[in-house]
């Protein structure tokens, strides 16, 4: 008997509204080459794809090879999800189709219609999954991720050292699972890190890389001193929160095992809106004195700001950046984004509450660039706030003249690759439409011209089957709606309304102030 043959798919509706991937978007998702980890490659035939790297998975030969369909991705994905679903249905109708995610737990009930197996577990339920349709005996004795699967890169490598996060933010995805943080053992960063091969950079995928006993953070430290002295990698990066920086050894004991550079959720240089945000790590120390230290101890500062209209005027988003731009010794922001209410977080289920979500919000455009609650200035001038992100909010002389100062600050202090890294983020802050933010088919008259709010978002071309599609499965093709044309909960949604709501005050900050000009101390 040939071997089941299992098809790992990473879905992902590109911001762009087009159809094109982002090899070149740090980070890449491993999710598949994790997933293909679990199985005995001696019991089981694997191929992976991610649509993020590659643009949408249309390989029909694909679908018809594959006995078993797993699906995986963020959010806003699960459209994407049910289109491939259909599209694998049309070609291959015996195929079986599993699912997994953050949506796979957001909306049981909902996936149920559309997919086989709703894995709403770990990584590991994937194992389950195999063993009830081909039965039992395909776990691997000891799971290392596929990474032999994805296409070769010597310059950065992907692993884990831990998963889920021990901190609540209002927004966050993390929050919403509310899944303990768990650390992985030594040996198994070990075996991930070699089974890597050498890479220029290693960039770790926590969700929180310093979480957990301090104890187990500096023998993390010392087992990846060890590895870079033996030149295992060229260097590492992490995601961290900033709580990482109030102990003043941190640092220095990361860079001494080869850290090169961090990426931390600064959101906001408000202290008013981090509060909202319930990020009370970042209420540690002042945010500029974090990125300023850090840079100064010759690690690059990457960091991303939130936007939310709803408890902030634009005006205050403006001085904001003003603020970043004139001040050289810190790193400009690598993206700007608007607060996403991601189902199933506080932050959700109080705008819900608060009847701030718009009409007709589909999940396709909570995407960080779309207007989907009502904004505290006038609409017409939040329109035009989110159609100037996609242009560029800064003017190209000032990203210049930060560009200069920046380098002149720390050309002493970076590596060449941490000063590369800094300054790129200039040329994002330029060219934001060719980064993963910007859009296609802007230009006015042509298909995909963005409204920039949720209820008249087109929504691309994906929505549009490439071949004939079965009238059963057409529903397939349908974006989800969040909200109705009254604001509510749609009624799609209803049947998951347990998992969609967290119970009042859980990831909340005490109150939710806001402010009338910038604080940022």
């Amino acid at each position: 008997m040939r071997k089941p043959r299992i098809l790992i798919l990473n879905c992902y509706s590109d911001n762009h509204r087009g159809a094109r991937g982002n090899p070149w978007i740090m980070p890449q998702s491993i999710a598949p080459a994790v997933l293909a980890g679990m199985l005995d490659p001696a019991q089981v035939d694997i191929r992976l794809a991610c649509e993020f790297r590659n643009g949408p998975f249309e390989d029909l030969r694909e679908l018809q090879w594959a006995d078993l369909l797993v699906l995986t991705g963020l959010n806003p994905a699960f459209d994407r999800m049910k289109q491939v679903t259909a599209y694998a249905r049309a070609v291959n109708p015996g195929i079986v189709v599993a699912m997994g995610g953050p949506l796979a737990r957001m909306l049981p009930n909902l996936s149920r219609r559309y997919f086989d197996y709703v894995c709403s577990g770990d990584v590991e339920q994937i194992t389950s999954v195999v063993d009830a349709v081909f039965g039992p005996g395909h776990a691997a004795d000891m799971p290392i991720p596929r990474h032999d699967l994805l296409p070769g890169n010597r310059i950065i490598g992907y692993a884990e050292t831990s998963r889920n996060c021990n901190f609540r933010c209002s927004f966050c995805a993390m929050t919403a699972e509310d899944q303990q943080f768990m650390a992985y053992d030594l040996d198994d960063v070990r075996r991930q890190i070699e089974a890597l091969g050498y890479r220029q950079c290693v960039m770790f995928l926590d969700q929180n890389f310093f979480a957990g006993p301090r104890a187990h953070f500096k023998a993390r430290m010392a087992l990846l001193k060890g590895l870079f002295e033996q030149r295992k990698f060229g260097g590492w990066a992490a995601l961290v929160t900033a709580d990482f920086f109030k102990g003043a050894d941190n640092v220095s004991l990361a860079r001494e095992s080869g850290c090169i550079g961090v990426f931390s959720g600064v959101e906001s240089f408000s202290r008013a809106q981090v509060t909202a945000l319930n990020k009370k790590q970042n209420l540690v120390l002042p945010q500029e004195e974090t990125i300023r230290s850090c840079l100064e101890a010759g690690l690059i500062f990457h960091y991303g700001l939130i936007f939310d209209l709803v408890d902030q005027t634009i005006d205050d988003l403006l001085a904001e950046i003003e603020f970043i731009v004139a001040n050289p010794r810190i790193t400009l922001p690598s993206f700007l984004s608007f607060t996403i209410p991601m189902l199933g977080t506080p932050l959700f289920g109080r705008r819900l509450r608060e009847g701030l979500l718009l009409p007709n919000v589909k999940l396709r455009d909570m995407d960080g660039r779309s207007l989907v609650c009502y904004p505290v200035d006038a609409i017409e001038n939040a329109i035009a706030f989110a159609a100037r992100m996609d242009k560029g909010m800064i003017s190209k002389r000032k990203l210049a003249a930060h560009a200069w100062r920046f380098f002149c600050c720390y050309r002493a202090t970076l590596s060449r690759w941490g000063l590369l890294s800094g300054l790129g983020n200039a040329w994002t802050m330029s060219h934001p439409r060719f980064g993963s933010n910007g859009r296609d088919g802007i230009r006015p008259g042509r298909e995909g011209c963005r409204s920039y709010l949720a209820s008249s978002e087109p929504l691309g071309s994906l929505y549009r089957p490439r071949i004939r599609i079965p009238e059963r499965y057409r529903g397939h093709f349908e974006p989800l709606y969040v909200t109705d044309p009254d604001g509510e909960l749609h009624d799609d949604l209803i049947g998951d309304a347990a998992s969609l709501l967290p119970p009042t005050g859980k990831g909340e900050a005490a109150t939710v102030p806001t402010y009338n000009a910038i604080d940022i101390s």
